[in-house]
């Protein structure tokens, strides 16, 4: 929020830098096996969960991100945190 109570949507960019620095943070600390639920990620970017799954949806697609179907966690994928980690 923006001095006087004023809200600003974020963009993809913003976004997408987000989910990443978020995922690479969960990485570090708890390694492979962490991950993040949607609505985490949503919360800790004060975005709504529709302009993230947007966001989510290209990131897989370009193989940096999945999400574990059995869990619904959204993770890093082992190339993404090789290359964004090493």
């Amino acid at each position: 929020m923006f001095p006087g109570g004023v809200c600003r949507e974020r963009t993809s960019c913003e976004l997408a830098f987000g989910v990443l620095k978020a995922l690479m943070v969960s990485y570090s600390l708890w390694g492979s096996s962490s991950g993040l639920e949607p609505s985490q990620l949503s919360a800790a970017l004060q975005t709504g969960e529709i302009g993230l799954d947007g966001v989510l949806d290209y990131l897989a697609a370009e193989g940096l991100v999945y999400t574990e179907a059995s869990s619904g966690r959204v993770r890093l994928t082992d190339r993404a945190a090789r290359d964004l980690l090493c």
